[in-house]
């Protein structure tokens, strides 16, 4: 099972970055060919990180959920190109 894992403060950038994450879920899923479990972890961050299995994807919010899912699909490639 991989990890989408969302790390900051409490606040309407991180919910933001958390519901896009619910919202391309499936497609992620599609990518890796396995389940995605989403944890949500608070930190002194003021923008969120996002991370899949523990590989930095990015820190903020990007402009739509489409830019964050082509983010998480760039370092999904870079993981399978590694292996």
């Amino acid at each position: 099972m991989a990890r989408l894992i969302i790390r900051g403060k409490k606040n309407y950038w991180r919910y933001t970055i958390t519901m896009w994450c619910y919202e391309i879920k499936e497609l992620v899923e599609e990518e890796l060919g396995e389940n995605v479990e989403i944890i949500v972890e608070d930190s002194e961050n003021d923008l969120p990180q996002v991370y899949l299995n523990d590989v930095f994807v990015l820190e903020g919010v990007p402009k739509e959920e489409g830019y964050l899912l082509e983010l998480i699909k760039k370092v999904i490639d870079q993981l399978k190109y590694s292996q």
